[in-house]
Formats: structure tokens, C-alpha cells, sequence
């Protein structure tokens, strides 16, 4: 028995035009993404001294990554819409009709290359950009062209009755040594309500996993009364204090920088948050494990929606496949951002909000071609 081949001569043809088309417009919208801000600055790093051209050349590509994760979606749809307007002017389209070939069969040829920058785009988002990502902010730091980031932790602690008892932050975490700490400690009131009771402020500190407890150096120690008014104020060069056994895990995570996670270790840090008991942030980051499934199945179904709307009528001499693919690009690069702002009021399960984008973008798709063949 004969089996039918995988790829037949028209999956080569539509394959290799799209490719072409899809990579040259990555490395476009790559560069006009990059060239207003990082790619002039970095030219006058070059011309200044700070850094030398090769030095240069390496922080440019570890900048790539967080762009393509935007670029990918927007080539895909647009370069797919741009090789299927051509194919209709050039009636490659009609031929391919007349000779039988089913929309649904053109369709398939293009899902393969779909297939393939979604593929792109997951091993970028997993594999490249977690270590990229730490290595650009090093290179930027290590050439004093910039300070560290300023980024802080939060921890939360409550009693039995779940009744908030302790507030523990690190204003800066990124320097070797931490700095800027602030404990607020909450007695329970006779109303059973709560109500600060002290108040710690360290302008250094570091964990003792020995003894499992905070070592504050050179800080001052504030004691309220009930009525909340300072009864005692004190300072002291060294105090240990103790907390939950998470806040150290989650310190680590922190300093790793949550955005640039890979599913795996994403996926462990939530975990972490909700036995630690930190709620608050669990909504935002599940939306970000999410989309990290959303945005390639994204790239994928772009490319079919790409295909659908650069089919033009060649008689009709109107051109709308553009105009629409920018149009769908827009709505999609705004909800991506408001569906993770969104995601942190936990009103909707994750997965429904880092999904919902991508849903939007399909409808106004649907409906602007519902728009073309209504008017002919």
C-alpha cells in the first residue's frame, strides 16, 4: 500500500514563500522595535567608549529575545496576509482552485510553518530569554551604564485565625547585601481586629539559615501603645528576628526576576507563594503561566488567520487583507498587557484571561472578514 507523502510540492511552495516572507519581517519589526531606544543608545556607547563594538554587538542580541516574543505574532499574521494578497493578484490563488486544491488543503500547508514559529517562539520564551535576560542587566551594570534595578520583597504573615500578624520587607534586594528592611508587627485588639504593636526599620540585614532567623543591623525599633502612638523608640546595632520558613525560598525566586522564569521553575514559584501563604501575588503570576501557552498557540492560529484575510477578490481591486491583519495585530497587542494587569484582581480564572486576547483577536478577524463579503 502507498502512503501519501507529508509534504507534497505545494506544502514546499507556500512553505518556502512564507518562511522567507515571515523571517524577513521578524528581522524588521526586530529592528524598528530596537532602533528608536536600545540600538541609538548603544551606538553611542560604542562612539563614547563605554563599551567596544563587539561588547556592543553581544548586548544587542541578549536584547532580541523580549522582542521577538512581541515580533513573532505580528510577522506571522502580517507576512502570511502579505504572501496570500500576492498569490490572489498573481491568480495563483484561482488556479489552485480550479485544479481542485480545497481551501482547507492550502490551509494545511500554511499550518506547518505556524507550527514552526509557534515552536520559535515557545524555546524562545522557555530556553533563550531565562538566559539572556539576567545576562543583559549584568552587562549594563558591569559597564556602569546603569544601577541595579530597584526591586523589593514583600512577605505577608498571619496567625491561626488567619488575622494578619507580621509585614516583612526588603526594600532593595538586588545588591549583594540586603538593605532597607521594615517589620511591622500586629497585636490582636479587643475588638478582635489587629493593630500595628511595633515597628522595625534596619538599614542592613542577611538570613542565618543555621539558626533560621533574620540577623537587622543598625536599625531602630519603634513601640506603640494601644492607641497607636509611639510609647517607646530605641536603637540597636544588631537584633535577630524570625519568620515564616517560605520568606527566604521566596527571596531567591525574587532575586531571579519572575518575568523571565521558564514554565518549570514559574510553575514551582506559585506553588511556593500559595504554601507561603501569599495570595496576593498568586492571580498575576498564574496569568503569566498561562500566557506562556497562550502566546505561541497565538503565533499558530495567526498564521491561518493571516492566510483567510489575504485572500483578496482580484476583480473587486480592493486590497483590505493589510489593513485588516493590522488592525487584528493592534487589538491583540493591547489586551496582552491589560489581560496580565487584569489577571491580579483575580475576577476570572487564569487561563480564561491569558487566553481572552487571543479570543478577541479571533472574533474582530472573523468579523472584519464577515465586513469584506458582505459588501461583495
Amino acid at each position: 500500500m502507498r502512503l501519501s507523502k507529508p509534504f507534497t510540492l505545494l506544502d514546499w511552495y507556500l512553505g518556502s514563500q512564507q518562511l522567507l516572507i515571515i523571517t524577513f519581517a521578524v528581522v524588521l519589526f526586530s529592528l524598528i522595535w530596537l532602533a528608536p531606544d536600545t540600538l541609538f543608545k548603544l551606538t553611542q556607547y560604542v562612539f563614547s567608549g563605554d563599551v567596544s563594538v563587539p561588547q556592543a554587538g553581544l548586548m544587542f542580541l541578549y536584547h532580541l529575545p523580549e522582542v521577538l516574543q512581541q515580533t513573532i505574532p505580528v510577522a506571522v499574521l502580517l507576512g502570511t496576509v502579505v504572501l496570500f494578497q500576492r498569490l490572489s493578484q498573481n491568480y495563483e490563488i484561482v488556479a489552485l482552485l480550479a485544479s481542485g486544491v480545497s481551501p482547507r488543503r492550502i490551509l494545511r500547508s500554511v499550518l506547518w510553518v505556524g507550527l514552526l514559529f509557534g515552536a520559535l517562539h515557545a524555546s524562545v520564551n522557555e530556553i533563550i530569554l531565562p538566559q539572556t535576560a539576567p545576562r543583559l542587566e549584568k552587562a549594563y551594570v558591569s559597564h556602569n551604564l546603569k544601577d541595579l534595578p530597584d526591586r523589593n520583597f514583600l512577605f505577608v504573615e498571619k496567625n491561626h485565625q488567619n488575622q494578619l500578624s507580621k509585614f516583612f520587607m526588603i526594600g532593595q534586594i538586588q545588591n549583594p547585601k540586603l538593605s532597607d528592611f521594615i517589620i511591622l508587627y500586629y497585636a490582636e485588639t479587643p475588638l478582635h481586629g489587629v493593630q500595628i504593636s511595633r515597628i522595625l526599620r534596619s538599614k542592613t540585614g542577611y538570613w542565618m539559615p543555621q539558626s533560621n532567623q533574620w540577623d537587622l543591623q543598625n536599625g531602630i525599633e519603634y513601640v506603640l501603645n494601644d492607641e497607636g502612638v509611639y510609647s517607646e523608640i530605641r536603637q540597636f546595632q544588631e537584633q535577630q528576628i524570625r519568620t515564616d520558613k517560605y520568606a527566604p525560598i521566596l527571596l531567591q525566586y525574587s532575586r531571579l526576576n519572575p518575568m523571565a522564569m521558564p514554565w518549570g521553575q514559574l510553575k514551582q514559584y506559585i506553588q511556593l507563594l500559595k504554601e507561603g501563604g501569599q495570595m496576593q501575588e498568586v492571580p498575576y503570576f498564574q496569568v503569566r503561566l498561562w500566557q506562556k501557552i497562550a502566546a505561541p498557540l497565538a503565533t499558530v492560529i495567526f498564521a491561518l488567520l493571516g492566510a483567510m484575510l489575504g485572500m483578496e477578490r482580484v476583480r473587486t481591486n480592493r486590497v483590505y487583507g493589510l489593513t485588516y491583519g493590522a488592525l487584528v495585530i493592534f487589538v491583540y497587542s493591547i489586551l496582552v498587557p491589560f489581560a496580565g494587569s487584569f489577571g491580579s484582581l483575580d475576577l476570572l480564572a487564569p487561563w480564561l484571561v491569558a487566553f481572552i486576547p487571543l479570543v478577541v483577536s479571533v472574533a474582530v478577524a472573523m468579523g472584519l472578514q464577515s465586513l469584506r463579503a458582505s459588501q461583495g
